[in-house]
């Protein structure tokens, strides 16, 4: 023998060639086309392409194709591998007959081991005990019935020619018997050409032994001690061991003696397992594979015997002992035990869906005791559909069994494979099992552990990383054109803060120790002002556009406490900061606020609450409302400013009430417009605002705010206003406004005047304009003031260098006011809309026509009835005037075209009454055009809210999330259903981005910059982008980064070279029949299909533009003939979505 031919490929294909090499032989491999980069091709001294035209597995298949090129290549024998024709007669016949060795056993013997009847025949003949079943094949369900009735249930129905879990099922009663008998024999006829199945008893918790056997010409049979099988899913193995270290020594031994009988009363040549099913003492004979094992890994490594050097010499003619020079049986020893992990690439998460794509990175582990025996398995190796999902066999031995547990959960975790998914979390799960760990795992191991299938969620948390960071880096960030990063020096800041001082007493200690009534009494009986600072929340969303990493608030929220323990509180969550962190930072709220809790213990936090709306931006059902506040409190939200943007009381009646039920404070609020001052705008007068504060009192609140969310309250208004409420109230008074006029010190000044207890601030650097106005300008415009706030003005300014240092990160969001806008006493537009509303105006292509987009905002607020505008109600406002900005209407063409024109849903709702009731009532002609035929609400629309199922939207959400949801993820879930599913799919996809620094999240990284990403405490990945290839025609590019010095490349699609915008024609404006996109954004669901019948006023689709949804319904009555769009298509206004035919 000199020359071998290899029929097989992968991972045994080189175990082959490589043994043969090392005994001297020439290799030559064959593979199919499919198969043209597999490395074994490339390890073998000569290759050659089997099966051309065939698919590919059928190509390794061709037994004629293999043989003609082992002719014309002059071998002189065929190792058949594991799979494909190993297990062959026909095959190992035709070798023989074209005068090769076949390096296996006889054909003779693949036939009798092949058929499992007669594989049961000759056992018992052999004397080995065999497991209850048919001894012929089971034509009919009356036999297997008949077997039934004899045995009993379970049974199993196997392929009399199977392997591999196929053509298997398991019966537990009658019921099932009729289907599960068709199904095999159907699927025995698919996999294995014949349909023959027999019955056995089913063994319901056993464990798999396996016996490895090695006989020759010489009529020489011995074992090599036996591997535990046991760890199997839907019957295919998945980890094996040896020994069987569960099992007594006397066991084992009588086990391995059956399995050298039986195979000696065969005369059995060359190697094979012998299988069998252990159960208490008891065990069964179940089959016999006549070929290596994928497995045959840990028996070598503990008996240092070289199986397929075995085969090979074997097939040579060679004695086992004379030639191979093993021991005898009773001198054969082992060492150790060895475990062997099978390394796919399966998705455990998936159902073990086989993954296919480019590998990314590949490093390997390494050390003493451990051995890879790998298929094509390098960076940038391509993993096709068409072959096994194997990578890898990852193998260890060690002195015990506890030793090579250890040792395998060191080199699975040193694994670092990325591009594709692989079952590795799946194997470290089993192997830090306590069961597998002891050894016992039977066959039903991974079937009755569902913890297995919990994996953590960063697996593979770098490549994420970089996936997000190459995606920002290509197309930008969400809402922000794609432009260079810029750079920004390192902020330098150090907490040298001293400790509080003992004696200090904070709003939150006393809080804490002597209730709501204690507070207000410690608040009442302060001298100078008290501050809240809002700059973690208002300040940010009002200045760009509520877009604050977590990361930024943290890194400054420890030397804050210890700076200003004076403050009153902290406003740092609520409002819109709770969408937005799930909507674009890829941020839980929830997460926000336990983490600054933790940082900031004796701080009281206060967070923005809308009454009946929540965090959102619709009325949801009392008990959700309960529940948030519940939640909220019991995670660390102290002070809850509640306010309805209407000022309508039945809106905010039942969440004081809640928060009552804390023992937390309920901040109610008076959303101040208008001017108290001008006689000629009296429809929110003084006597307004006093009696509305008298009766928000007695609902139950225990402090007063004043939310100038515009920043329109003046400065003598402001004192008249606040010596009103002083004068009329028992409980503190809270000022908020925004600086958007310039005047907001001014307006300070005079309510601290006036005797306000607290007043709302920003750190300088995040002040002014549409914020707050500056902690440190208040601070010195009360000099020699007696209520000058108590605070150390060297921390003010000190924490506020922190703010200016990353105030630049956030530029592309800023709304770009640079100074007072006196214009806002006409618009009265909210400081916390202003950046937001600019942004959608940006998006929808209205960026450069700003100004008309205010004037528009005034425009609306007349035509509205001058409401009270505030989160959602001012939304509701911008939106109509987005609306009209891009419709080019007036308001002369929506009250005599309106009821032609689908109005935002915001709008729609609005009127409906679903926001609650405006002061002074709708305008009845614009609620009629606008709700068409609807009929509106005159309750508060929480009391005809249907409560919700907790229980049952937590059963809805889980098969969603893939986890059971906690009650913060219901509570999300049920606010905002899509955007937390899509924050979901976003953290799934990208893991922790968190962890970034805020340049590198927002802007991607620069050409040849280096960025450190601290993954963990001492762990830092050290990041660094070396190039950006030019798009290919698919506008796909290629970045090459290194990863801690080692290279790593990975592909993003441009976006910017197809367009996705929707290439549908415009709808002609004078055809009714066309229904065309009202604005630009993209399409959220189509709600109809080609052949609906629908009615005129139905809805069509959803449409959504930056937040702001629109329902486009129906012109008239007919037929869809025609949709243009899908959900998801990226629309234009005015593009063509339906056609309609009228009926």
């Amino acid at each position: 023998m000199k020359k071998v031919l290899i029929a097989n490929r992968g991972e045994i294909a080189t175990r082959v060639i490589r043994a043969c090499h090392e005994l001297g032989l020439q290799t030559v491999a064959i593979y199919a086309k499919e198969d043209e980069f597999s490395v074994h091709r490339f390890k073998a001294d000569e290759a050659y392409l089997v099966g051309e035209g065939d698919a590919p597995i059928a190509a390794y298949l061709d037994i004629e194709d293999i043989i003609r090129i082992a002719k014309e290549n002059h071998v002189d024998a065929i190792h058949p591998g594991y799979g494909f024709l190993s297990e062959n007669a026909t095959f190992a016949r035709r070798v023989a007959e074209e005068g090769m060795i076949f390096i296996g056993p006889t054909p003779e013997q693949l036939e009798m081991f092949g058929d499992k009847i007669t594989a049961k025949q000759v056992a018992q003949d052999a004397g080995v005990q065999t497991i209850p079943s048919t001894l012929h094949p089971v034509t009919s369900l009356n036999e297997a019935l008949q077997f039934t009735q004899k045995y009993g249930f379970p049974i199993m129905i196997k392929a009399a020619m199977g392997g591999g879990g196929r053509g298997m099922r398991i019966v537990h009663e009658a019921s099932e018997l009729q289907e599960a008998f068709d199904r095999a024999r159907s699927e025995a006829q698919q996999s294995f050409g014949d349909d023959e199945i027999y019955l056995e008893k089913f063994i319901a918790h056993p464990k798999h032994i396996e016996v490895q056997i090695l006989g020759d010409s010489h009529g020489n049979v011995m074992h090599l001690f036996e591997r535990d099988c046991s760890v199997q899913r839907r019957n295919q193995k998945v980890i094996e061991f040896a020994p069987a270290v569960s099992l007594p020594i006397e066991l084992r031994q009588k086990i391995c003696d059956a399995a050298v009988d039986l195979m000696k009363s065969v005369h059995y040549l060359n190697a094979a397992t012998v299988e069998f099913l252990v159960e208490g003492d008891q065990f069964y004979f179940m089959e016999v594979n006549p070929r290596v094992q994928v497995e045959h890994t840990v028996t070598e490594m503990i008996t240092e015997i070289d199986i397929v050097h075995a085969q090979i010499k074997i097939a040579q003619g060679g004695d086992l002992f004379e030639d191979l020079h093993l021991p005898h049986q009773d001198a054969l020893t082992y060492k150790g035990a060895a475990i062997q992990c099978r390394v796919t690439t399966e998705d455990p998460a998936n159902d073990f869906m086989p993954d296919t794509g480019r590998i990314e990175t590949y490093r390997s582990p390494g050390g003493n005791g451990v051995r890879l025996d790998a298929g094509n398995t390098y960076s940038g190796a391509v993993v096709t559909p068409y072959f096994d999902s194997l990578l890898v066999k990852a193998c260890v031995v060690a002195r015990n069994f506890k030793a090579a547990v250890h040792k395998m959960h060191r080199v699975l975790v040193e694994f670092d494979i990325r591009g594709v998914k692989t079952n590795i979390p799946f194997m470290l799960n089993v192997i830090d099992n306590p069961t597998f760990q002891a050894g016992e795992a039977n066959t039903r191991f991974i079937d009755n552990t569902p913890s297995l299938f919990k994996f953590p969620d960063d697996t593979q948390q770098e490549d994420k990383m970089l996936k997000y960071i190459g995606n920002v880096t290509v197309n930008g960030f969400a809402d922000v054109a794609q432009h260079s990063k810029k750079y920004y020096p390192d902020v330098e800041f150090e907490d040298n803060f001293k400790p509080m001082a003992k004696d200090i007493v904070t709003a939150k200690d006393v809080l804490d120790s002597k209730g709501v009534r204690g507070l207000q009494s410690w608040l009442l009986a302060q001298k100078q002002v008290l501050l809240t600072d809002t700059t973690m929340r208002d300040a940010h969303q009002s200045l760009f556009a509520t877009r604050m990493r977590t990361k930024d608030m943290l890194a400054v929220a420890q030397a804050s406490q210890k700076a200003l323990p004076q403050l009153f509180s902290y406003e740092m969550w609520g409002g819109a900061t709770f969408d937005v962190a799930y909507r674009f930072l890829n941020e839980n709220p929830w997460d926000r606020l336990k983490k600054l809790r933790t940082a900031m213990p004796r701080t009281l936090f206060q967070m923005l609450f809308r009454g009946s709306n929540a965090v959102g931006y619709q009325n949801y059902p009392d008990n959700v409302i309960r529940e948030f506040i519940l939640e909220a409190a019991k995670s660390g939200i102290d002070v809850f400013r509640i306010f309805d943007s209407l000022n309508w009381i039945p809106q905010m009646e039942k969440s004081i009430q809640a928060v009552k039920e804390t023992g937390k404070v309920a901040e109610a609020t008076i959303c101040y417009t208008g001017d108290i001052m001008d006689p000629n705008r009296q429809k929110y007068n003084l006597a307004y605002y006093r009696q509305l504060a008298l009766d928000l009192q007695s609902t139950g609140a225990d402090i007063i705010a004043i939310k100038d969310m515009a920043g329109v309250l003046k400065p003598e208004a402001a004192y008249e206003l606040v010596s009103t409420l002083k004068d009329a109230l028992d409980i503190p008074v809270h000022l908020h406004t925004h600086d958007t006029t310039g005047n907001g010190i001014f307006t300070y000044a005079r309510a601290v005047e006036a005797g306000v207890d607290v007043v709302d601030v920003a750190a300088s650097a995040l002040s002014g304009t549409t914020s707050q106005p500056s902690m440190s300008s208040l601070y010195y415009a009360l000099a020699h003031n007696d209520r000058q706030p108590n605070v150390n003005i060297d921390n003010v300014e000190a924490i506020n260098r922190y703010w200016q240092g990353i105030r630049p990160y956030y530029q592309d969001f800023s709304n770009g006011m640079t100074g007072p806008q006196t214009d806002i006493y006409q618009t009265q537009m909210p400081g916390g809309q202003y950046s937001n509303l600019q942004q959608q105006a940006k998006a929808m292509g209205l960026g450069d026509r700003w100004e008309e987009v205010k004037d528009m905002y005034a425009t609306v607020n007349d035509m509205f009835g001058d409401i009270i505008k505030v989160t959602p109600s001012s939304k509701v406002v911008g939106d109509m005037a987005l609306f009209m900005m891009e419709n080019h209407l007036t308001p002369d063409d929506v009250y005599d075209h309106g009821d032609k024109l689908d109005f935002p849903d915001s709008v729609i709702n609005f009127f409906a009454g679903n926001i609650g009731q405006p002061v002074g009532g709708f305008p009845k002609k614009l609620q009629k055009i606008i709700l068409k035929k609807r009929k509106p609400l005159t309750v508060r629309p929480g009391s005809l809210a249907k409560p919700a199922d907790f229980e049952a939207v937590k059963q809805e959400l889980a098969p969603l999330i893939g986890h059971e949801p906690n009650h913060q993820e219901v509570l999300s879930y049920i606010l905002y259903p899509k955007v937390f599913l899509d924050y979901i799919k976003q953290h799934k996809q990208y893991g922790h981005v968190s962890l970034l620094d805020t340049p590198t999240f927002f802007q991607g990284m620069r050409l040849g910059e280096t960025v450190n990403i601290e993954l963990a405490r001492g762990k830092v990945m050290i990041l660094k982008l070396n190039q950006i290839s030019d798009p290919d025609v698919d506008g796909i590019r290629t970045l090459y980064f290194s990863i801690n010095g080692q290279n790593q490349e990975i592909t993003v699609k441009d976006n910017a070279i197809h367009q996705t915008a929707s290439s549908t024609r415009k709808a002609e404006p004078t055809n009714e029949n066309e229904v065309g996109a009202t604005m630009s954004g993209s399409v959220l669901k189509l709600l109809v299909k080609k052949g609906d019948t629908v009615k005129k006023g139905q809805p069509l689709l959803v449409t959504e533009a930056m937040k702001m949804e629109t329902t486009i319904q129906a012109p008239e009555s007919g037929v869809i003939e025609h949709t243009y769009v899908s959900a998801g298509d990226v629309i234009q206004t005015d593009d063509l979505l339906l056609e309609i035919t009228p009926k």
